[in-house]
């Protein structure tokens, strides 16, 4: 009986020797961890460059890598990395400034308000050439304003009216801006006096 018992007992010993499974250790994917690396690679390499510059966030989403000169009135002067000229852009289209020291500073929580088509009203009109740098060219345009037979109407009051049908020009084609670049008046005696204004409508995007 002893026997017989030990014989099965060798026999289960077999059977479980027979069917027991190796498990070898997984091979350690490299592609993987060499993919990583460079991701890691990537995104210091960015923070680096975010250290050594300042960076413009416009409110279209536009991030540029700049070096921040100054701020006056309505513009923001700055260079490129690596470059010595100076740009400049409307300070009202940039929403904030990472500089590379780490402060932040927010020029506008929000984008500049964009005007109703025809409420030319709020349409600017100057003869500054540095108010419209760095602006969207729309339109050329032409305004004239005619007085009366009598020859009573001063070029003041005609061209103030055709500032008025400038702007409204303006309106039409949505600019913010117009930059008057000729005049041309005509107040001889005998004939219908007349001021003509010339200029270049702009937006802000």
């Amino acid at each position: 009986m002893i026997r017989i018992i030990f014989g099965l007992l060798t026999i289960l010993l077999v059977n479980t020797s027979i069917n027991a499974q190796v498990i070898y250790p997984e091979e350690i994917d490299t592609s993987k961890i060499n993919n990583e690396n460079k991701l890691d690679n990537a995104i210091n390499n960015d923070e680096k460059q975010d250290q050594k510059t300042d960076i413009l966030y416009q409110h279209d989403g536009t991030k540029t890598f700049v070096n921040v000169k100054k701020i006056y009135l309505n513009d923001l002067y700055y260079s490129l990395p690596g470059e010595t000229k100076v740009n400049k852009i409307d300070q009202r289209l940039v929403h904030k400034i990472v500089y590379k020291t780490g402060k932040v500073e927010v020029l506008n929580e929000t984008a500049p308000k964009v005007r109703e088509v025809g409420d030319y009203r709020k349409v600017k009109v100057t003869y500054e050439p540095d108010e419209v740098e760095g602006l969207v060219e729309v339109a050329k345009l032409e305004a004239k304003a005619e007085g009366n037979d009598r020859g009573q109407t001063s070029l003041k009051t005609l061209e103030r009216t055709a500032t008025i049908i400038l702007r409204r020009k303006a309106a039409l084609v949505n600019a913010s801006i117009v930059l008057i670049t000729g005049k041309k008046s005509n107040a001889a005696f005998g004939e219908t006096p007349s001021l003509t204004l010339l200029g270049t409508a702009y937006s802000y995007r």
